[in-house]
């Protein structure tokens, strides 16, 4: 475990394994621990520099009145700290949009970038699904009705209807304080509000996306259009997984992830019209 004196507070990460360094960025809800199987998976030949994002694990809030930006700023101050003059970088869902913006922010400090189940901009009917279950959340601050309304559509639909899977879908006891409503919130707020559209052309990294086939959450389109606007990015579609495409088709995923980060060829703009397993 490792703190960074950041631009507005401690900022919590941990570092594993030796080699090229990869930033790991989680998503809503989520902390550096979201990452423990690709940590497994990857470390022997990279040094992964899983972060929790503020109000995230080991990393205090700071407010409600946080930015995209913030947290990008945040990667640069646990970089610096680590010893680390560029990296690649990992993004997923909200992950995804913090690593867009320091790619934007701070291109001189990034390799390779993997955007995985994310977008330039919310979709209108994501946001109206999530304002809702902000309401709810709001009102009764019950963190298992906040998880029991959004873990099924994280989901594709035969992966809910498997009884085998069952246990995805039960908050565990000591999970349940894991982080506030008013943190949760202030993430949500800043996902809602950020958009990429238009800028995201100047990115001009090897980019990998990664999108789930039947991800509600984010329709497989906005990866689609995502990748076309990006100069030097491919998509990868997972066929018939949901949003957490690392917990549906994990060695799909990581084969995916890991031939990108470790190839050395040049990626250039691909078709992304059709869905298919890699385009």
């Amino acid at each position: 475990m490792s703190i960074t004196s950041g631009p507005a507070g401690p900022i919590h990460w941990t570092v594993v394994g030796s080699g090229p360094a990869v930033v790991l960025l989680h998503g809503l809800g989520g902390d550096a621990d979201f990452w423990e199987p690709e940590i497994a998976a990857w470390s022997g030949g990279m040094r992964l520099i899983a972060i929790d994002l503020r109000g995230s694990g080991g990393t205090p809030s700071t407010g409600s009145d946080l930015t995209i930006a913030d947290l990008a700023d945040d990667v640069v101050a646990v970089l610096d700290d680590a010893g680390v003059d560029s990296a690649h970088v990992v993004g997923f869902s909200l992950g995804g949009l913090v690593a867009q913006e320091f790619a934007l922010r701070h291109p001189d400090r990034l390799n390779r970038l993997v955007l995985v189940s994310t977008y330039a901009r919310m979709h209108r009917q994501a946001e109206l699904f999530l304002d809702a279950v902000l309401a709810v959340y709001e009102q009764d601050r019950s963190a298992k009705h906040m998880f029991d309304l959004i873990v099924p559509w994280l989901f594709s639909p035969s992966f809910v209807a498997d009884p085998d899977n069952a246990p995805y879908f039960e908050l565990p006891d000591d999970a349940a304080d894991d982080q506030s409503m008013e943190d949760w919130r202030a993430l949500y707020l800043a996902q809602k509000a950020f958009d990429a559209r238009g800028r995201v052309a100047s990115i001009h990294a090897p980019t990998l996306l990664v999108a789930g086939e039947l991800d509600a959450l984010v329709p497989v389109g906005d990866a689609k259009t995502l990748a076309s606007e990006i100069p030097r990015a491919r998509l990868h579609v997972i066929v018939g997984s949901g949003h957490l495409v690392n917990t549906e088709q994990p060695e799909q995923y990581h084969q995916a992830v890991f031939g990108f980060l470790t190839a050395d060829d040049h990626v250039s703009s691909v078709e992304t019209g059709r869905p298919a397993s890699t385009m």
